[in-house]
């Protein structure tokens, strides 16, 4: 363990919190400032997401082709067909510890020898339970990791966990408070101590990427790649197109966005890459460290990992059982190099591990276009209300009852 520093009565006590861009607290802050998503100040993502399935044209196709080698035409043509074979999807993800909600992603374990068939109905439900806004079927140490964006954690507890917690397939549930998001969809987001908005893939991941599937090839990466690491939001849609498509003010949309994305750093809009469509595999690893590890240290054992490209995505938990998340494309990453990584420190007491091959949403947007529901967005909020006042209606897992 590394030498004691930030002592309680010194004058560096928590200064560890001030390297970071908002400091590392979990739960849900209200700040000042914060523009909604559905404000104004927003007019230019929302213009972008609702138009770029039929205009790949508002992105910045002067700046992709500059960067790519590519010309204008073809990057559009790509951006069009991935979109509609569904390998990308265009989201944003909002940090919600500035709007007043806490992060709360939870792990569910199913007893050993479980009936597949109630696992799969269970999955349907958190598939079409719209608070849950991202969540994933898994194999292996859990069966799901699923997170909700809540102002009250009795409002989770009641309405998303009680309807199914007890019932008799189902072993444990772990709660794990996000502290820090730090990357996903292999996108830095705003609580990475460095390279805000960079998108971290690995050569030696992408060149295995390009072996193991034919859904995208190097150019289609080449426009992923330099549409998620554009040096401004500014340069990343084409503000004149996203003014013709909506009659809005170019220059204002631009300004407003910066000012959000580059500036207040609480907004990351990006490409998603859909890997279950790449016949990709995403692997979760779940760290525990010793109870006696400073919370300042578990934080640099984050960061630490956050320097290696191989992950896709990053959590710091708190109040939890576990305290770090990462995750990898296993096809792209070798497990014993992850497990050889993390075996480095000594403080980290357990790895649990598990394999997704379902995604269910992505910050709220539905991936499964095999029920026509690709895209679809519904955005919940338990603003001013109390969902412990009623009776939950409990999932039923047998054949013969609807859930």
């Amino acid at each position: 363990m590394s030498e004691v520093k930030y002592g309680l009565g010194s004058k560096e006590v928590q200064d560890w919190m001030r390297e970071y861009t908002f400091a590392p607290r979990g739960l849900g802050f209200v700040e000042p400032n914060a523009a909604t998503l559905d404000s104004a100040k927003m007019a230019a993502y929302n213009v972008v997401k609702s138009f770029y399935q039929n205009h790949p044209e508002v992105f910045n196709l002067a700046y992709l082709s500059e960067v790519t080698g590519l010309k204008e035409e073809d990057i559009k043509a790509r951006i069009d067909r991935m979109y509609h074979e569904h390998s990308i999807m265009f989201v944003m993800n909002p940090c919600v510890g500035v709007y007043g909600w806490g992060l709360y992603y939870w792990l569910v374990k199913l007893k050993d020898g479980c009936d597949p068939s109630k696992k799969e109905r269970l999955s349907n439900w958190y598939q079409n339970k719209d608070d849950i806004c991202t969540g994933y079927e898994t194999c292996g140490d859990f069966d799901f990791f699923n997170g909700n964006h809540m102002r009250v954690l009795d409002n989770l507890l009641s309405d998303v966990i009680a309807p199914w917690a007890s019932n008799e397939i189902v072993e444990r549930v772990q709660i794990v408070p996000v502290r820090r998001d730090l990357r996903e969809s292999s996108v830095n987001m705003w609580d990475s101590k460095e390279g805000y908005r960079a998108f971290m893939f690995g050569e030696e991941e992408r060149e295995r990427l390009l072996e193991v599937q034919d859904v995208l090839d190097a150019d289609d990466f080449k426009v992923i790649e330099a549409i998620n690491n554009a040096p401004s939001v500014g340069d990343m849609f084409d503000y004149d197109v996203l003014h013709e498509l909506s009659g809005l003010d170019a220059k204002t949309m631009k300004e407003d966005l910066m000012k959000i994305v580059d500036e207040g750093k609480y907004i990351v809009p990006m490409i998603h890459i859909n890997y279950a469509k790449l016949g990709l595999t995403k692997r979760f690893y779940v760290i525990k460290t010793f109870q006696n590890v400073y919370s300042y240290r578990k934080a640099m054992i984050a960061d630490e990992l956050g320097s290696h490209k191989c992950f896709v995505d990053m959590m710091e938990f708190t109040d939890a059982f576990y305290d770090i998340l990462v995750s990898t494309f296993a096809e792209l990453t070798p497990d014993e190099n992850v497990r050889a990584l993390l075996s480095e420190y000594g403080e980290i007491e357990e790895v649990k591990v598990c394999d997704s091959h379902k995604q269910y949403r992505r910050w709220t947007c539905r991936l499964d276009d095999e029920n026509d529901y690709w895209e679809e967005c519904v955005f919940t909020d338990d603003f001013l209300e109390d969902r412990c006042s009623k009776e939950p209606v409990m999932v039923k897992l047998d054949e013969s009852e609807d859930c």
